[in-house]
């Protein structure tokens, strides 16, 4: 009976996500963005109220990380402002097909640009690292509209009609879309001295390294670094901060320097520690821009992760880009 619950259930969700979807999705093609970022705070209010779990979990979150940094109440404005900021970012990302290329300039501001286009020059491709941090989506279009070929690796949504609406967004503009299971296509990409975009800031279930994150043991993807490894990408951090006049500031990082010894394990190690700690660097820069109503600790609960990085030459090893 329990199950035929949890089948009815999940129904149900898909339902209203593909509603949802759909009435966000017609709007957005009328409604200035103004509109719909107000449109979207009211969603997010909703959502604290009908899922305050998600809202203790991601104020528990930033308590284990940043201690008595701040109030309990300040964790709460905290947690309540980066439901906001999500909500935002979904808003804004089907909103992309309906903004110019002209627009997506005066809104998107670019810093460090010369670090993308020295390790283009490269010519064995180029790894964005990043995070669920501001509009990671509107600095994807805004990289293909400054003329750089970006490919990103995605996990689409299991609702088939939401996940096409969000990826003809990111279309839109020219960004390239994988699977995230797709590492033959990834490796193409790179080859085609293409950009990768890969965001290994989420629990990696299955294949996963346990390295440091944000000062806890976490189960992270190696995708960036065996990537690395394998075709000698360079990997470029980049960032996308929302700004007060909601605008936004994408500033991009020298490469990172790619540990090559002849301990290939130790050489992932490293190299997906480094990943962590400039993500990390970012996110305590400005917690409130970051995803933390994921639940990204789960290593005590979850013991599929492993601490032996798999094989890059395997398919089914990069589940998580």
């Amino acid at each position: 009976m329990s199950r035929e619950k949890s089948k009815l259930r999940r129904r149900i969700e898909r339902a209203l996500t593909r509603c949802a979807a759909a009435g966000s999705g017609f709007l957005a093609r009328f409604l200035p963005l103004s509109a719909l970022r107000a449109l979207a705070d009211g969603v997010a209010f909703l959502l604290r109220l009908l899922a305050p779990s998600r809202q203790r979990g991601a104020a528990e979150n930033m308590r284990r990380v940043f201690g008595e940094r701040y109030t309990n109440r300040q964790y709460r404005a905290l947690a309540a402002e980066v439901t906001r900021g999500v909500c935002r970012t979904m808003m804004e990302l089907l909103k992309l097909p309906y903004l110019s290329r002209e627009r997506v300039v005066r809104l998107v501001s670019l810093e460090g640009s010369e670090h993308v286009t020295a390790a283009l020059a490269r010519g064995q491709g180029v790894i964005l690292l990043t995070g669920h941090y501001g509009n990671w989506e509107l600095m994807g279009a805004r990289m293909c509209d400054e003329g750089w070929p970006l490919t990103v690796i995605a996990r689409d949504s299991e609702e088939s009609f939401t996940a096409e609406m969000i990826n003809a967004a990111r279309r839109s503009h020219g960004v390239e879309v994988l699977e995230r299971e797709d590492l033959r296509a990834m490796l193409r990409c790179l080859r085609a001295n293409r950009i990768l975009g890969v965001l290994p800031d989420q629990h990696a279930a299955f294949g996963g390294l346990i390295v440091d994150f944000l000062g806890r043991p976490a189960a992270t993807a190696v995708g960036p670094a065996t990537l690395a490894l394998r075709t000698g990408a360079a990997i470029v951090p980049g960032f996308c901060v929302r700004q007060p006049d909601g605008t936004f500031h994408v500033r991009f990082f020298p490469a990172l320097e790619v540990t090559r010894s002849g301990d290939r394990g130790e050489n992932v190690r490293a190299i997906t520690l480094a990943c962590n700690e400039i993500l990390g660097r970012e996110i305590r820069a400005h917690p409130e821009q970051w995803l933390w109503l994921h639940r990204r600790w789960k290593v005590d609960n979850d013991r599929s992760a492993s601490p032996v990085a798999p094989d890059p030459a395997s398919p089914e090893g990069e589940t998580d880009g």
